[in-house]
């Protein structure tokens, strides 16, 4: 027998109205997209989801540093020499990962900071790839954040 416990699906019903959410003007759009990029979590401050803000900022700090602590490698920005070749591939998409980490990367190649490969660290491949994924996970929360930005999602 059904319980009469669970909530009616029926919309016309319901006595819950659906939240509206406003979408913020395009300037403010691109800002967010461009700062939750360049400094993980930002993009959320700006939209005042300071919860997520701060969930996505550690997330994406605590793993880029362990990658690093794992003595993984941050990839080189593309020659153009090299930009069209096939050669070396699996470099360049890393790479293209790692830039999702925004302006970290570039600070700690400039510190000189996991720019060389360990390869007498066992987890060095580890740590490599841990880097990628934070820059990964980054370029996602990025699409949140204009889902957030647009009205989509609150």
């Amino acid at each position: 027998m059904p319980t009469t416990d669970a909530p009616s699906l029926d919309r016309k019903n319901a006595s819950i109205a659906p939240a509206t959410l406003a979408p913020v003007a395009l300037s403010k759009q691109i800002v967010a997209c461009l700062a939750a990029w360049l400094i993980p979590g930002l993009g959320h401050g700006l939209l005042g989801r300071y919860g997520r803000a701060v969930l996505i900022g550690v997330s994406i700090y605590t793993m880029a540093g362990l990658g690093l602590l794992m003595r993984g490698h941050l990839y080189s920005p593309i020659e153009l020499d090299d930009l069209f070749s096939f050669r070396d591939i699996l470099s360049k998409v890393c790479l293209i990962g790692q830039m999702g980490i925004g302006v970290l990367q570039p600070i700690l190649r400039a510190l000189g900071v996991g720019v060389s490969f360990d390869f007498r660290a066992a987890t060095y491949e580890y740590g490599t790839y841990f880097l990628v994924v934070a820059g990964l996970l980054n370029y996602l929360t990025i699409f949140d954040v204009f889902d957030i930005a647009k009205g989509r999602k609150s």
